[in-house]
C-alpha cells in the first residue's frame, strides 16, 4: 500500500492504477484509495503555510503601497483573486491547487483587513 501511495504523489498514475487493480482484495484497494484520498501530513502543513503567508503579504503589500482604496476596498486585494483563479484552473494536484487558492484568500482578506484596521487619514 505505501509503494501505490508514493507512486500516486510522485504523478505515477498507470503505476498507481495497475497496483489497484493488481490488489489481493476489494479490501486492500479500498485502503490504498483511502489513504490517497487522506492526503498527506505535508499535504495540509502546505495549505496552512499558504494560507498565512498569503494573509501577512496581502497586509504588508497594502501597507508598504500606502493603503489605496477604491470605494473602501483594497485594490491590492485583487491579485488574490488572480491567485485564486490561477489555482482553481491549473491542471496541478489537489494540494497544490488548495494551497493556491487559500493563498489568494487570505491574501485579499489580509490587504482588505488592514486597509479596514489601518484607514487612511482623512486631509481637512
Amino acid at each position: 500500500m505505501k509503494t501505490a501511495v508514493a507512486t500516486y504523489y510522485q504523478g505515477q498514475d498507470m503505476v498507481t492504477a495497475q497496483t489497484i487493480r493488481d490488489a489481493t482484495s476489494v479490501s486492500e484497494a479500498t485502503d490504498i484509495v483511502r489513504a490517497m484520498r487522506q492526503g498527506r501530513a505535508i499535504d495540509t502543513l502546505m495549505v496552512a503555510a499558504s494560507a498565512a503567508s498569503g494573509a501577512v503579504a496581502g497586509a504588508l503589500l497594502q501597507r508598504t503601497l500606502g493603503n489605496p482604496t477604491m470605494f473602501g476596498a483594497s485594490p491590492v486585494g485583487g491579485l488574490g483573486l488572480v491567485t485564486m483563479a490561477a489555482g482553481l484552473a491549473a491542471p496541478l494536484g489537489l494540494p497544490a491547487r488548495a494551497a493556491l487558492v487559500a493563498g489568494g484568500a487570505t491574501y485579499l482578506a489580509g490587504a482588505q483587513l488592514y486597509s479596514h484596521l489601518f484607514p487612511k487619514e482623512v486631509s481637512p
